[in-house]
């Protein structure tokens, strides 16, 4: 098995489990508390569990840069588009456009993007936005903002940060985007008192903020942003099983066809040489 695969499995394999349940998890907990809310909550328990767990910070105006990009502008934009939308699970979609972006960025920025990679990821986009396009509104422009964003987070990492200590880092730059995501909380808050809606934020809190982001920034660090990027297609695919086990939803022929379409172009990304 060659190191690439070994990563993958590795990294991305968890992270699309992990992320791929927050989906419907995140469904379950909208019932007691507001998007926004659910996002300040997610970076708060973030920051407690990297704090605890490295004892320090990393410290910087890269590292504050790299969490406004890759945690306030992703989840603003993700709950925003969430806020405005009359389909929320299309949201969700049009942020796993981010590999598209990625390949934009870098060739911009002059890196050598394979002509295998290019079309691994165009055909995982667009396996994972057949189905969008036929209920386009104006929350899915701001899920697709949300997709340039996080873009430009993973390149940014991956270029700036990526031999910094991860607990450090996220510890830091949950701490530094709490002030920001607290100005914002206010958008649209709600919040029903309930233990079980209560234990469900912390859960989904400790497997999307801190499972998830620790898998995938160790991700783009062996992968590359390319890669990893191409890799993270396999989220939604997951959220289509889980959503299946936790409400008995069946993906729709849409659905299937694309799943089967990025799951070829998640495969010929990585193969590509």
């Amino acid at each position: 098995m060659s190191s690439v695969s070994i990563s993958f499995v590795k990294w991305m394999i968890p992270l699309a489990i992990v992320w791929g349940v927050s989906y419907p998890l995140t469904k379950l907990v909208s019932y007691y508390s507001s998007p926004m809310l659910i996002s300040f909550v997610r970076i708060l328990v973030g920051f407690i569990f990297f704090y605890a767990l490295a004892r320090g910070l990393s410290v910087g105006v890269k590292q504050f840069i790299n969490g406004l990009l890759n945690f306030v502008g992703l989840l603003t934009f993700l709950n925003l588009g969430v806020y405005l939308s009359p389909n929320p699970g299309l949201i969700a979609v049009m942020i796993y456009t981010q590999p598209i972006f990625i390949v934009i960025i870098e060739a911009f920025l002059g890196s050598k993007v394979k002509m295998g990679e290019v079309i691994g990821v165009i055909l995982g986009v667009l396996g994972i936005t057949i189905s969008a396009f036929f209920a386009f509104n104006i929350g899915l422009l701001v899920g697709l903002l949300g997709g340039l964003v996080w873009a430009g987070g993973t390149v940014y990492y991956r270029r700036f940060l990526v031999n910094e200590d991860l607990r450090k880092l996220n510890a830091f730059m949950s701490l530094s985007s709490l002030p920001v995501m607290a100005l914002i909380t206010p958008i649209g808050f709600y919040f029903n008192i309930s233990l079980y809606g209560i234990a469900l934020l912390l859960i989904l809190a400790l497997l999307a903020q801190v499972g998830g982001f620790y898998f995938w920034f160790n991700a783009v660090k062996d992968l590359g942003s390319i890669r990893a990027g191409a890799g993270s297609l396999l989220v939604p695919v997951f959220a289509y099983i889980f959503s299946y086990i936790f409400f008995g939803q069946i993906p729709t022929v849409l659905e299937i066809v694309g799943s089967v379409v990025t799951l070829v172009g998640v495969y010929i990304t990585m193969v590509s040489s």
